[in-house]
């Protein structure tokens, strides 16, 4: 009777061990399976999570690790997709503007007409070349800070002097800029590349006899710089997507032929390595403004002045 009820309980421990192990060793085997899913490009798999032990935890980790790598893919391929398409149209007028003129196509007294436009292109293509280098940098974390201290309205002076030619041709007022020095602590070419962005957004936009407006406050340790253009302005629906890459409003496709949809990307990306924000405000059919704040001479302070002044 010792024997058999020995052999029974060893029997009952076996059995309710592998059960055991089995449920444990599921979730591990569920996991190894989902990894060569990886491996192959699909990242769809998940681990069912049935308990809150450690094994639990790990699966939940798991599945959250899925979704960002899932996520990233999906963000390469956007991000492949929207370059081609970018490069494709510069370099195919290039190409077809160079082969009229080289076989004779296009007329000897249109030449220079058609040059203008290649040039015009070309130049395109190095503003690309130049945003998709920045964006590497964002993303690998190479974009580095050397502040100095500046006046802030004089490149912004500069800025708007090189649009002239625009800005006469719409007949834009531009306000603003009839002051004292704006003494900042900040990198003065990543924020002549910022005011850059801005304007150029402000120029593409802003209606024909409108105006530009530029605008400056001090606590002492932030400055405020607000960017303001009249014109049609930005749906409400599209206000919380502009900062992201490669967006672009239904409206503004229309009107910007050439962008990529990466400078408010990395407007924002340069702001925030200051220590500041940025911030967009606009009015269908009235205006549309971008404010952001950087740090003050002789400060380094990371204060947000938006919490202060709305």
């Amino acid at each position: 009777m010792f024997l058999l009820s020995s052999l029974t309980m060893v029997v009952i421990a076996f059995i309710v061990i592998y059960f055991v192990t089995a449920r444990m060793v599921k979730p591990l085997r569920d996991m190894l399976a989902a990894t060569q899913s990886f491996s192959r490009g699909d990242y769809t798999v998940r681990v069912q999570v049935n308990s809150n032990d450690e094994i639990g935890q790990l699966a939940n980790e798991f599945n959250y690790m899925a979704e960002v790598l899932a996520r990233n893919e999906t963000m390469n391929r956007s991000f492949v997709a929207n370059v081609s398409r970018e490069l494709k149209t510069p370099m195919t007028t290039i190409g077809g503007f160079v082969d009229g003129i080289l076989d004779g196509t296009i007329p000897e007294e249109k030449h220079h007409q058609y040059l203008e436009v290649v040039s015009g292109e070309v130049k395109r293509l190095s503003r690309m070349v130049r945003s998709m280098l920045d964006l590497a940098k964002i993303e690998a974390g190479e974009m580095k800070l050397n502040p100095a201290e500046f006046d802030l309205n004089s490149t912004v002076c500069q800025v708007i002097f090189s649009f002239e030619q625009a800005i006469e041709a719409k007949r834009l007022d531009v306000i603003g800029l009839d002051v004292d020095k704006v003494m900042v602590s900040a990198d003065p070419d990543l924020m002549h590349q910022v005011i850059y962005n801005l304007i150029d957004n402000a120029v593409k936009f802003v209606n024909e006899d409108g105006y530009i407006e530029v605008k400056y406050h001090s606590d002492g340790a932030r400055t405020l710089v607000a960017i303001r253009n009249s014109g049609a302005g930005i749906a409400a629906q599209d206000l919380p997507n502009v900062f992201e890459r490669f967006y672009k409003t239904d409206r503004s496709r229309s009107k910007d032929k050439t962008g990529v949809g990466l400078g408010l990307y990395i407007v924002r990306t340069v702001i925030r390595l200051h220590g500041g924000e940025i911030h967009v405000s606009s009015k269908e059919g009235e205006y549309t403004e971008f404010a952001f704040s950087i740090p003050s001479s002789g400060t380094k302070s990371s204060q947000n002045l938006f919490r202060k002044n709305g």
